[in-house]
């Protein structure tokens, strides 16, 4: 069909960048005597919500290819109408707005211009299969590239795409970078970094890129060669910032400039770089059949999303550790640190992965005081459970199975091919462990269990101990107590209470602000946190508060906290089964004995 279709050519400038605002024109081919319409994505794919894109449009104007103006109206939040009865090109000029630096949206300004495709470029639906031409026009008074995935279109700063769906998937980034270009994965790679980084710090570019592409080899081992001509990370860094969006050919990503002083920062870096290129092979082309075709309007729903993510969030970190960039205790740690606090998590008892992954549009990304106690996420909790999967693998086979059967199986079965899999997924999972995965999909992916992680990872030689941080129990301490809330950053102001705890049951309520304890002030997180210090299970507290305003109290009977440590100690009892699966498991030998990782999960008073 695309064939038949007249190509939609887009200019893009930004003569003033300080102004945040993207022009745009298009100009479409129009049949004789039909009204055109013209849409905006409400929401893009990767991140499930709906955005309403539309709001930034300003300005819209429609004329002939010879100037004359057309009238324009607008039929819904999301789609304009272009009158007028004859046939030839029609020229549709506008604004976007664009001061919102994430990677799901546009971000303009003096020092540079981010353009998010699903935010940027209108289209008529009857288009959609439409070849693309965008032309990008960078200031005039600065000499800034153009980085994108988009196919170069035969001149400077010219660019092609297949149809629509290829435009919305190469973001557009005008701006001075830095770049460093490698072979990884079988293509060519490019990292493009825009902003400051630390000078001097013990990390730098030239380790990233060897470390990404050391990453993305390990992912090829077991999936094959990246799925696409060449690779593209855009990498803006801007304090305070991480995150990233995968696309077929390239990813967005932000993070903190100050990542490259601590290995914790760089590692977590080389983990989200990991995480989105992980993604051209598992949800850009592995991906379930409800995603065949985007509808941009509207929600699309699957029970799969911790497929896509779940699963990637086990990958990005395991392949980092078995490339040899990240250290088996930094791998350790962090998965401690999720185990931590998944369980922190009331919400895992009521809301399965499969529930999560539908509910993504209303709770993973529209998140309210409640949602602690109402849902969990699949990143976090299908990445362990996918952990867990994989353990369970190795420890039924007695190491010959494991998740890279399945994943190989998958891609082989339906990435490859390009087709979509069933929502169904158990068998098609069992097919490729050669075991039956039924009680495992029941109790840990549709239903609301805990995996056993501790349990699972004794067959690889490992303890995970729980424990309090600063207590030590040869000194005679006892564990602490809770209130069962969390606060808002490290104040007095109540962000969530949690379903069961101490503070659920004398009826404390988001919004409220502590003032006292047992009618001495508390200033903060810390302040109350020192006057439960030496407190017992069963013992009776008083708590001032501001509610809407009214000084109220309350008296609550605090418990027992939850662990807020997790130690992974190496079994000095493993013995050879279970080191060589440490070894296959991790692609290190076993650690010998004694604690190897630790971390602390307290986010809740």
């Amino acid at each position: 069909m695309t064939d038949t279709l007249a190509p939609l050519r887009y200019r893009l400038s930004v003569p003033r960048p300080e102004s945040h605002l993207v022009d745009v024109e298009l100009r479409v081919h129009r049949a004789a005597g039909s009204p055109l319409r013209i849409e905006m994505a409400a929401w893009c794919p990767g991140s499930y919500l709906i955005r309403d894109y539309a709001r930034y449009v300003r300005d819209l104007e429609a004329r002939t290819a010879g100037g004359a103006a057309l009238p324009v109206s607008q039929v819904s939040k999301r789609e304009w109408e272009v009158g007028g009865d004859q046939a030839g090109e029609v020229v549709i000029a506008y604004r976007v707005y664009g001061h919102d630096l994430t990677v799901r949206s546009n971000h303009i300004d003096a020092a540079h211009a981010y353009l998010h495709g699903p935010a940027v470029f209108l289209f008529p639906g009857e288009s959609r299969d439409a070849a693309c031409e965008v032309a990008v026009e960078p200031p005039l008074d600065r000499e800034w590239p153009v980085v994108t995935a988009l196919e170069p279109g035969g001149g400077r700063h010219l660019y092609r795409a297949r149809d629509i769906d290829q435009l919305f998937d190469c973001p557009i980034h005008i701006g001075p970078v830095e770049r460093r270009d490698v072979e990884a994965g079988g293509r060519p790679v490019s990292l493009a970094v825009w902003g400051r980084h630390e000078q001097g710090a013990p990390f730098g570019l030239d380790q990233l890129a060897r470390d990404v592409a050391a990453v993305i080899d390990t992912h090829a081992v077991r999936l094959g060669p990246l799925p696409c001509e060449r690779y593209t990370f855009l990498l803006m860094l801007s304090p305070g910032a991480y995150g990233g969006l995968e696309h077929g050919s390239s990813s967005a990503n932000l993070c903190s400039p100050h990542a490259f002083a601590t290995s914790r920062g760089y590692y977590e870096l080389v983990e989200l770089l990991s995480h989105e290129v992980f993604h051209a092979w598992n949800g850009i082309r592995l991906r379930p059949q409800a995603f065949a075709r985007f509808d941009y309007g509207r929600e699309n729903y699957t029970r799969c999303l911790w497929v896509i993510e779940g699963l990637t969030s086990y990958y990005d970190r395991l392949s980092a550790r078995r490339a040899g960039v990240v250290p088996v205790g930094h791998y350790l740690t962090k998965l401690a640190e999720e185990w931590g606090r998944l369980l922190a998590v009331p919400g895992r008892r009521r809301h399965s992965l499969e529930d999560a992954s539908l509910n993504a549009w209303v709770k993973l990304y529209k998140p309210d005081e409640s949602n602690l106690n109402t849902t969990v996420s699949y990143y976090l909790k299908g990445g362990l459970v996918m952990c867990a999967l994989d353990l369970e693998l190795r420890r039924r086979s007695g190491g010959e199975a494991s998740l890279d059967r399945v994943l190989a199986h998958l891609w082989r079965e339906y990435g490859a091919s390009g087709r979509g899999y069933p929502e169904e997924l158990r068998p098609i999972f069992e097919q490729a462990a050669g075991m039956d995965l039924g009680e495992f999909f029941a109790r840990f992916i549709v239903g609301h269990e805990d995996p056993d992680l501790p349990g699972l990872l004794a067959a690889v030689g490992l303890e995970l101990v729980p424990g309090w941080d600063g207590l030590k129990p040869e000194e005679g301490a006892r564990p602490p107590v809770w209130l069962g809330i969390a606060l808002q950053g490290s104040g007095r102001v109540v962000a969530g209470v949690l379903d069961g705890g101490p503070a659920e049951r004398a009826g404390l309520s988001p919004g409220d602000e502590i003032i006292a304890v047992d009618r001495f002030q508390v200033n903060g997180e810390a302040d109350l946190r020192q006057r439960l210090t030496g407190r017992s299970p069963g013992d009776r507290i008083e708590i001032s508060m501001f509610r809407r305003g009214r000084l109220e109290r309350c008296e609550l009977v605090a418990d027992k906290a939850p662990p807020t440590r997790y130690e992974v100690v190496a079994a000095a009892s493993a013995g050879p089964a279970e080191r060589r699966m440490f070894s296959d498991w991790l692609g290190a030998p076993h650690p010998g004995a004694g604690v190897v990782a630790a971390a602390s999960v307290a986010g809740t008073v």
